[in-house]
């Protein structure tokens, strides 16, 4: 119980600046919506690669969001032919940017992957959480936020994660910069009528984000799994570093009906998608509003067996306004703390072993997402 009201403090805490905002457009998630996107994507039945309903899927999204107003774009790649094939096969992602009003440059990535296993139509996986990225993208279309957001609806996932690493490929070609992605995959399935699902995550911000974000604006019950590998994730982590985090995979990969031909719409729970999505847009709003993890921090003086002296790299969004610096023994809660305006600080009563963590925090008072954290070789911080 004492952990559970603790996060919920934390929660509160984390969305307090933004609470109104994140309620209202968390408020108008369509159930309706949400069935009809999934409906369209199933009678494309199978969207493997090199099927007809894969080019009906891909121009049936890009459609889906030129109406909301963005102008989205095809991610053309070719594939090697199949084994004992000739003919290579040509398949697209479909993307859209919603541009920051402050950062403009800093992106935050919410992804899924379209395509679904060759045997079936897929209504879990993956149509239940193209469906969240499509009304994600309805409900922020006239409500931009300060850092911009790139939807990306992913091909050939079933096929070796195509899509994911061609994305990855050419987003760190064009130098492309990312702070933080969620990946959805396969969110409508549940065992009961528990409205549960899994946050899988590689960064413990991110997924202290996503449990504030289903505590708060959802009745959503939220457990998580550090899991990433094998999904579209893994892509991603790979190109963007420990800045992942997502919904799915029921316990992981717990749906019977995993990968069959019986994955199908009668399967899903459509309330449990309608709250995994108003997580997933309080999530996401969240982090494309605060400022992103402060990079850089190492010791620059030391004196005798004290750390007296350390800094970092200045944040890259342009709203900063401080910088929040916390420290004391390892395993213990910190025993002091700073507010800073620069990016370097002397430290008190700070022996070798000290753990030291910061965050900035931004014009409207929201702190950074993510803890960056500077603890001696071999202690658990």
């Amino acid at each position: 119980m004492a952990s559970e009201r603790a996060l919920m403090r934390q929660s509160e805490q984390m969305f307090a600046p933004i609470f109104r905002e994140v309620e209202e457009i968390t408020s108008q998630v369509s159930m309706t919506r949400l069935y009809a996107y999934q409906k369209n994507l199933f009678d494309f039945d199978t969207k493997y690669i090199g099927t007809p309903g894969n080019q009906l899927a891909t121009d049936w999204i890009f459609h889906t969001l030129e109406s909301y107003g963005y102008e989205p774009e095809y991610q053309w790649f070719e594939v090697a032919p199949r084994r004992g094939g000739t003919d290579t096969i040509r398949t697209a992602n479909v993307l859209a940017v919603l541009p920051g009003t402050v950062n403009p440059e800093i992106h935050y990535l919410l992804s899924s992957h379209f395509d679904s296993n060759s045997r079936g139509p897929g209504a879990d996986d993956n149509s239940s959480a193209i469906a969240v990225l499509l009304e994600t993208a309805r409900l922020l279309a006239d409500n931009p936020l300060p850092c911009s957001i790139i939807f990306a609806a992913f091909t050939g996932e079933e096929a070796g994660l195509l899509g994911s690493r061609e994305f990855a490929r050419q987003a760190l070609e064009q130098g492309l910069i990312v702070k933080g992605a969620l990946n959805n995959d396969m969110i409508g399935w549940s065992g009961d009528h528990r409205l549960d699902n899994t946050i899988r995550f590689s960064n413990y911000g991110i997924r202290d984000v996503q449990h504030a974000g289903a505590i708060l604006f959802s009745d959503l019950i939220t457990y998580d799994a550090h899991y990433y590998k094998s999904t579209d994730a893994h892509a991603l982590y790979d190109a963007f570093g420990d800045v992942i985090g997502g919904l799915g995979s029921y316990h992981v990969l717990g749906n019977p009906h995993y990968h069959q031909v019986h994955d199908v719409l009668e399967t899903i729970n459509q309330e449990l998608v309608t709250e995994s999505c108003r997580s997933i847009v309080a999530s996401m709003m969240l982090l494309a509003s605060s400022p992103s993890k402060v990079e850089g921090m190492k010791v620059v003086t030391l004196t005798g067996d004290d750390v007296t002296e350390i800094q970092w790299d200045p944040n890259p969004e342009a709203d900063i306004t401080e910088y929040h610096v916390v420290w004391g023994p390892p395993g213990e809660p910190p025993t002091h703390d700073m507010v800073v305006t620069g990016t370097r600080v002397r430290l008190e009563d700070a022996p070798i072993f000290t753990v030291v963590r910061i965050k900035a925090m931004n014009a409207r008072g929201l702190l950074g997402w993510d803890w960056t954290v500077l603890a001696p070789p071999d202690i658990d911080p």
